[in-house]
């Protein structure tokens, strides 16, 4: 993240970090403490006594699998306070369930442990504070091209889950389909949209966002 300078201490926006797993959460804390005040808490319980006093965070990074519950029981108290505070989740599974939850609450994710990156461009974007309104952008231009373009469900979904950087290795889990059906629906949207790969489609409709 050499490309974010870091921040005084004084001047420093709070961070909850919420994960069970020791090293991790050292990792995640060594990859963020240049930019926040981090807040490490590692249970779902610890984590709501937290946002229930009414701590005031700049953003969130929440492990799913938690000792007490579920990462999405934190995501949801931190919704109905601010519909628009970044976070970012962790998971270990690719469960379309998951994948669909996350999207349905606004919330970034991540599958561990290729989480280094996703980090740095979400500690970014959070400090920009243009996470919100860049995925509001990604939304309306995939909506544009489905229309456009009469793409179907599928294409449709490739292409916005692709811009919003799943791995194509990844999309056939992540949609809960088979590995075919991904490689027939993938060549039909090339083919809708003049395409010769998925991430040539992908540049396109980031740039058509003013990505």
């Amino acid at each position: 993240m050499e490309s974010v300078a870091a921040i005084p201490m004084s001047a420093k926006p709070k961070l909850l970090i919420v994960e069970d797993d020791p090293a991790l959460g050292r990792s995640l804390q060594r990859g963020t403490r240049a930019y926040f005040d981090v807040i490490m808490k590692d249970s779902v319980e610890a984590a709501l006594e937290l946002i229930e006093r009414g701590e005031e965070l700049a953003a969130a990074v929440v492990d799913i699998g938690l000792p007490d519950g579920t990462g999405f029981e934190v995501v949801e108290t931190l919704r109905r306070g601010d519909r628009n505070l970044p976070v970012l989740i962790l998971t270990g599974s690719n469960d379309p369930s998951t994948i669909n939850r996350a999207h349905a609450l606004r919330v970034e994710f991540v599958c561990k442990p290729f989480f280094s990156e996703n980090l740095a461009q979400f500690v970014q974007r959070t400090l920009s504070g243009s996470q919100y309104g860049d995925r509001q952008k990604l939304a309306g231009v995939i909506s544009e091209v489905t229309d456009g373009y009469k793409l179907s469900l599928r294409e449709s979904q490739i292409l916005a889950f692709a811009a919003e950087g799943i791995p194509r290795s990844r999309l056939a889990d992540v949609m809960g389909v088979s590995e075919n059906t991904v490689k027939s629906q993938v060549r039909s949207l090339l083919d809708k949209v003049e395409k010769q790969a998925l991430s040539d489609a992908v540049w396109w409709v980031r740039n058509r966002a003013g990505l």
